[in-house]
């Protein structure tokens, strides 16, 4: 793995996993990580716990990894000077057994940690760099194919959680337990369901004692999903870039729509 796509996933899951690319900071999390410093074009707001009629749900069957690549924006999808990064997104051993540890010890916060910890045997990952390459500027993007009602489950499990049925949760580390405050974040104007939300650690920032927020969009397309995930100091006041999410939630459900049987093969079939 590139050492650049190495540190992107260390950042991603030092927060959560009890471990910090840096020595960490004694600074808490600000108690308002609000967004309104950011320009409306570049992220997703954030908001009280979302609302609102959600798009329809989309038919689509689990679908294979080859159709899932063909929907992952290419360079030539993104803002000029933007570039595009293969990633591995496979957890250890050793992280899974936190995130289960926790998901048992808070019932009511266990959607969000399964989603943050499970893997699909079928997924594409890709990394999408804009700016100047730092923590911010890199989203993670997860494409994944699912048993059939598998998605529409864990979707509506997830939007409850973050809803308010969860607000934090303690996940073990080497070092003590680390204390996670989950909020949620709007996910509206979208063509297919989503739900996003950010968690917060008061520790494991690199360049300020602010603490780390780490922002999380699942949208869901029939029995396939999408996971989004960015990572910066709360300080920073990380979101993820609206045009980027709206293109790969665009491009995932009409490359995976399905295929109106032309006149001459349905004559030929007759």
């Amino acid at each position: 793995m590139a050492p650049t796509v190495l540190a992107l996933l260390l950042f991603i899951l030092a927060p959560l996993a009890g471990c910090s690319a840096s020595p960490e900071p004694t600074g808490a999390a600000p108690a308002d990580a609000t967004q309104d410093g950011l320009a409306p074009s570049a992220q997703v707001p954030s908001s009280a716990p979302p609302a609102g009629a959600q798009p329809d749900w989309h038919t689509l069957e689990p679908l294979p990894r080859e159709r899932l690549a063909a929907a992952l924006l290419s360079v030539t999808d993104l803002p000029a000077g933007s570039t595009t990064e293969t990633a591995d997104g496979t957890t250890s051993a050793e992280t899974t057994a936190r995130y289960e540890k926790a998901a048992q010890r808070y019932p009511a916060c266990a959607p969000i940690i399964t989603v943050l910890a499970e893997q699909s045997d079928v997924a594409v990952r890709r990394l999408y760099v804009t700016g100047n390459n730092v923590r911010g500027n890199r989203t993670l993007t997860d494409i994944s194919s699912f048993p059939q009602g598998h998605v529409r489950q864990r979707f509506d499990a997830l939007a409850a959680a973050v809803s308010g049925a969860c607000s934090h949760f303690a996940l073990p580390g080497p070092n003590g337990d680390r204390e996670l405050r989950v909020e949620a974040v709007a996910a509206d104007g979208l063509e297919a369901p989503a739900v996003g939300f950010r968690i917060l650690s008061p520790t494991g920032a690199v360049e300020t004692t602010g603490g780390t927020t780490t922002i999380h969009l699942y949208a869901a397309v029939g029995d396939n999903r999408v996971l989004f995930t960015t990572v910066d100091d709360t300080a920073h006041q990380p979101a993820l870039r609206a045009d980027l999410v709206t293109a790969q939630i665009h491009r995932l459900v009409t490359a995976t729509a399905p295929t109106t049987p032309t006149a001459t093969a349905t004559a030929t079939a007759g």
